[in-house]
């Protein structure tokens, strides 16, 4: 998902050009975990996170953390940086993440005193970002990020 995007920035080509325009926040999708009968959060939040890291193969079951966003934490809106020497026109940046939204049910506890959990999970797997010449058509294996990103900033 787009969550951040500039405005087009002209390019000359001149050595040493790069992006003057700040990078707009266009989603705040805050990290979190609420569990059903706990007032929204619990103890073992750290353990339904590292449980999802697992099987979304970003974790490993002996690992300590998760691969994921602490809950509190907005998406990160990722400047692509650097100079465009060279490149000429009008060029956007923009910043994307993978977004996950789910429900789940965790059983937590040692032996006898398992207990289920069930809650909601909203949180990111990967960021990234890039950037576009307006000028220039997207080719078909272009991100969805990339086509809104052209959608909301390259207009003339």
């Amino acid at each position: 998902m787009l969550n951040g995007v500039t405005e087009p920035q002209h390019l000359t080509g001149a050595k040493g050009a790069g992006f003057t325009q700040p990078m707009r926040r266009l989603r705040t999708d805050m990290a979190s975990v609420r569990t059903e009968g706990t007032d929204g959060t619990s103890p073992d939040n750290d353990a339904v996170l590292l449980a999802l890291g697992v099987h979304l193969g970003l974790a490993e079951k002996r690992d300590e953390t998760s691969g994921l966003g602490e809950p509190g934490e907005y998406a990160p809106v990722d400047n692509a940086g650097g100079e465009f020497s060279g490149a000429a026109g009008h060029l956007v940046e923009f910043s994307s993440v993978q977004l996950i939204e789910t429900d789940f049910r965790h059983s937590c506890g040692p032996g006898k005193q398992r207990e289920e959990a069930v809650g909601h999970v909203v949180n990111r797997t990967s960021s990234g970002g890039g950037d576009i010449r307006c000028e220039t058509p997207l080719t078909k294996h272009a991100s969805a990020a990339a086509r809104e990103a052209v959608r909301l900033s390259c207009h003339w």
